[in-house]
């Protein structure tokens, strides 16, 4: 009865892992590839060589990249190299092959060093010398029984057992001595890939297949086991997949190419890796192609991999890719919008969405951008601001600096704006209709009404708070409420009534209005969200514990949430747990964070344009980005919502030599005081929002947060017993601690003089030595008793002259001193100040920029950072001399300080370069005051040191979001300077 139980029971466990795994599944089916959140790593980001062969994950997590330059670990942030260089068990950096197996094993195939297997930090090498056919291995792995396969280039299959070889080839029935791949069948045999069909090896039997079993007459690349047991063949000739004792074409979808990467994912679909053709997706809804001209980095696949948490991972021969089936999809210009820059949303018929954006506006339908209009198309412009579909039917687009568009069937036919009579400006943020019809169009210089064909004008005479209107709503009771830059108001039958939140958090700018059924209205501001509800209004913001003030959007999903889009992702709170912080029932607000982790492209959602987000009527939640429209489905969110990873001791260090831990247990020994941990939690989806924390007990008191570091050092330790612990937490996505620290138990030997039985005999000795000096020291000290008393005297009046002596130097010594510490000063000065400009120099740049870049980090507020570039500098060395050259570097700096005035830092960064750091100055802001800046240096006067010269100057400008590292942020913006030098330089590039 015990094991009927147990199997009902592993049954119903089963069930449940299927249900919850059901919505992820349905998702990745119906969502097209062009949705899936990608990365890319080259060798820009720490890739040793840009082809990767092959990609392995082992048990602990560790992503295994096999390239022509070394293997290489991925822990998610950084790129560990093996090489010959560091690793002497690599007898050859270009590894053709990676394996995980089981037990953790690591075996790696090498192009002409023979097969390396890693067992912790053991490695062990097999060449021809040790028993290999060859040693150019094209493939190799361990079977259950700890044997070694060797695939070879041309000498047949090398099996290792101890230090006895067993060969393979074509003399003893293998249908070929080339041999491409292996396979470690579920039921422990093993299959190989060759030039002439497919073996199976059940123990020493060798089984068959060529063209007689339906394979074509080509080339067998790969072997793929799937879940089910099914086995797939990439061919040069497409996929074939075994039927009984016969091998079919898997699908005429597929492209008749060569295949030398297969994998499934989660949900079914056969992902296929060509020769020519990209990756291809082969599931349920067909087959759907991944290229390089949709950022494949290139059409050759050598390697594929569906990791632990479900993204698909794509070695090609320029680059890694790793796609993931993120909670969140965007669209963009990848996939066929006019531009990334999406301001306004708004729901089309047939399920689908009108995405306007800086560069025209798009139809969106069925998973693809359907139609898209532009000024090309006869749009007087084409940058979109505001959507609304009017109760006729036709689509009213507001722009930027062309009024407001009425457009049906594809074309314009009305046409609002200063030209027509409308009052206000072209700009125009917000639209809405009331229900007979009355059309209200929000703009940059007041609000006008459309009724019967005449308008009319709303400003500050009316009432209005300000004139900059940023969004507008029609209650349930037929008002109208009108968002603008310094508050609201409400309009009813012509009558402004404004609402004064500035006692609420400091309110002015109103970005989006949602009215609950019972009339409750919430509004997304720039200090967060506000309820008025029978005249009361209160608020959320940053001390009720949301994380960022400046809210663009408020959506109620009707599944008991409100969804807020603000410049740093976007958040979701309980409507229960919102009401009851405002209540005074909840001390701080919970709240989910989402972010690029989470398959955004990018965490900055657009505002003071709409709608800038709604919910479809399907129960999508969309948002508009800087780089694309996002959309979620909220029933399906929790699927997304991935465990926290576990902790990995990546290398322990023993008095900074490294060591190795036993089943979780570091014997060291004695003469062991520092000790250091480098640890990392193995994700690859979440890896820049991982906290750590960890204490040593024995020496901890408590848990020691440590943020993003991944280093513990400890020093001075005595022997004895420790326990080392690291948990890990995701805050800014609403994890808490995981809870399962990992841990290492320590065990310090002792010197023998710290030893019980070596302290008791010392402290015995040392007692009678004592003893024994203390009577010679009492007669001694006696008898010089007598000899000091003469000598004091004699020594007093010597010392008294000496004294004088000593005091007249001292008086010296300080003279000397206050001047040694005046020319130190100014050395120091000198020092960290550019000699030639008299702005800081880079020395002293670097560590403000450190110390910056931390400080944001810590406390979560902007940080932005630019590199200038004085434009054709050399010219003016050539053209006039090195004197005016230092005279135009002179200038520049000058004209940047004043520009800057004290609102950032700046320093000469090296030549005709020159850093700004905007410490709290989000990038927007940043970039603008570039501009001003670049005006302000091609206005200087050069004809005192070179007639005629107009100075111009380049800049790349950036922002620390997503960055782990001040350099990285240097990086950048160095990137972006290299753009804007290329792009036609006097410009700013950020």
């Amino acid at each position: 009865m015990a094991s009927v139980h147990g199997l009902w029971g592993k049954a119903l466990a089963g069930l449940l892992v299927l249900l919850c795994l059901l919505p992820s599944v349905v998702g990745a089916q119906d969502k097209p590839l062009s949705a899936f959140y990608r990365e890319t790593w080259t060798t820009r980001q720490g890739l040793p060589h840009n082809q990767v062969n092959a990609i392995a994950q082992s048990p602990d997590g560790y992503l295994w990249l096999g390239t022509w330059e070394g293997l290489v670990r991925y822990n998610g942030l950084e790129f560990h190299v093996f090489d010959r260089a560091n690793t002497p068990e690599l007898k050859d950096n270009g590894i053709r092959s990676v394996r995980a197996s089981d037990d953790g094993a690591v075996v790696i195939g090498t192009s002409r060093g023979g097969v390396t297997v890693k067992r912790g930090d053991r490695w062990r090498t097999w060449m021809e010398k040790d028993g290999l056919a060859q040693e150019e291995v094209m493939d190799a792995l361990l079977d259950r029984q700890g044997r070694l396969w060797v695939a070879t280039e041309s000498a047949g299959i090398t099996r290792m057992h101890d230090k006895t070889p067993t060969q393979f080839n074509e003399r003893n029935g293998l249908p070929s001595d080339v041999v491409y791949g292996l396979l470690l069948d579920r039921d422990g045999s093993v299959w190989a890939a060759t030039a002439n069909g497919v073996a199976h090896f059940t123990d020493d039997r060798i089984q068959v297949y060529r063209a007689d079993a339906g394979l074509p007459a080509a080339p067998i690349f790969r072997i793929m086991q799937d879940a089910t047991g099914a086995i797939f063949v990439g061919t040069e000739r497409g996929v074939y997949r075994m039927q009984g004792q016969r091998f079919v074409s898997e699908s005429p979808l597929l492209p008749e190419d060569g295949v030398p990467s297969m994998a499934k994912d989660n949900a079914g679909n056969l992902w296929v890796g060509t020769v020519n053709n990209g990756l291809v997706r082969l599931g349920a809804s067909g087959a759907e192609r991944f290229t390089s001209v949709r950022g494949l980095p290139n059409n050759r696949v050598a390697g594929l991999l569906v990791d632990r948490e479900g993204s698909i991972w794509a070695g090609t021969n320029a680059g890694l890719l790793r796609l993931s089936d993120a909670s969140f999809s965007t669209w963009n210009g990848d996939q066929g919008l006019s531009d990334d820059y999406v301001r306004a949303l708004y729901e089309a018929p047939r399920g689908g969405m009108w995405i306007g954006t800086s560069r025209g506006l798009n139809l969106w339908r069925d998973g693809r951008v359907e139609a898209t209009y532009s000024a090309a198309d006869g749009l007087p412009s084409d940058s979109v601001l505001s959507l609304l579909e009017s109760r006729d039917g036709s689509l009213l687009v507001g722009s930027y600096t062309d009024g407001v568009l009425r457009m049906r069937n594809g074309k314009v036919v009305g046409h609002y704006d200063n030209a027509h009579g409308m009052p206000g400006s072209n700009q125009v943020r917000a639209l809405a209709e009331e229900a007979d019809g009355t059309l209200w169009i929000g703009t940059s210089r007041g609000l006008a009404r459309l009724r019967d064909g005449k308008f009319k004008a709303y400003g500050l005479a009316d009432g209005l708070p300000r004139e900059f209107i940023i969004s507008l709503h029609i209650a349930r009771d037929g008002s109208l409420w009108v968002g603008t830059s310094n508050g609201a108001a409400n309009i009813v039958g012509g009558k402004v009534r404004t609402l004064d939140m500035r006692p609420v958090n400091g309110a002015q700018d109103v970005f989006d209005f949602h009215e609950d059924a019972d009339g409750t209205l919430w509004l997304a501001t720039d200090r967060g969200l506000l309820r008025y509800r029978n005249g009361m209004l209160r608020g959320l913001a940053l001390k009720e514990g949301l994380p960022v003030d400046t809210l663009f959007t408020v959506v109620d999903d009707e599944l008991g949430h409100l969804w807020m889009t603000s410049n740093r992702g976007v958040l979701r709170i309980k409507r229960s747990d919102a009401e009851a912080v405002l209540d005074g029932r909840l001390a701080q607000l919970p709240y989910d964070h989402f972010g690029e982790a989470d398959g955004l492209v990018s965490a900055q959602c657009n505002g003071g344009s709409g709608p800038a987000a709604l919910r479809d009527s399907r129960g999508n939640i969309w948002m508009a980005t800087s780089r694309g429209a996002a959309m979620t489905s909220p029933g399906r969110l929790q699927a997304y919502r991935h465990q926290l990873p576990q902790v990995v001791i990546e290398q322990a260090y023993a008095n900074d030599k490294p060591v190795s831990a036993e089943n979780n247990l570091l014997r060291l020994p004695a003469g062991t005081q520092k000790l250091e941990f480098r640890y990392a939690a193995l994700s690859f989806l979440m890896p820049r929002f991982l906290r750590y924390r960890y204490r040593l007990e024995g020496v901890d008191a408590g848990w020691i947060e440590r943020g993003n570091q991944r280093v513990a050092q400890y020093t001075n330790l005595r022997p004895g017993r420790y326990r080392f612990l690291v948990d890990v937490s995701a805050p800014t996505l609403g994890r808490d601690w995981s809870g399962s620290p990992t841990a290492v138990d320590i065990e310090i030997e002792p010197q023998p003089w710290q030893q019980a039985w070596f302290l008791a005999l010392a402290t015995a000795l040392l007692g009678l030595l004592l003893f024994a000096i203390y009577r010679w020291r009492l007669g001694s000290l006696r008898r010089r008793a007598t000899e000091l008393e003469e000598v004091i005297d004699q020594r007093t009046s010597a010392l008294r002259e000496q004294t004088d002596r000593l005091l007249d130097a001292d008086r010296e010594k300080s003279i000397l001193l206050a001047r040694l510490k005046e020319q130190s000063e100014a050395f120091e000065r000198m020092a960290l100040e550019d000699a030639l400009t008299g702005i800081g120099n880079r020395r002293n740049f670097d560590d403000r920029l450190a110390k910056a870049f931390d400080r944001a980090v810590d406390t979560r507020q902007p940080l932005s950072f630019a590199l200038f570039d004085v434009d054709e500098f050399k010219r003016i060395n050539d053209q006039y001399s090195h004197a005016a050259g230092d005279h135009a570097l002179v200038a520049v700096a000058h004209a940047l300080q004043q520009g800057i005035d004290g609102r950032g830092s700046i320093a000469r960064w090296g030549g005709e370069e020159f850093a700004v750091l905007f410490e709290g100055m989000p990038l927007d802001e940043a970039r603008q005051l570039c501009e001003q800046l670049r005006e302000r240096v091609q206005a200087i006067d050069c004809s005192e040191f070179a007639p005629g010269w107009t100075m111009t100057i380049s800049a790349g400008v950036t922002e620390r979001t997503g960055l782990s590292h001040h350099e990285k942020l240097v990086s950048r913006a160095d990137a972006l300077l290299y753009e804007a030098k290329r792009a036609g330089r006097n410009r700013i590039c950020g």
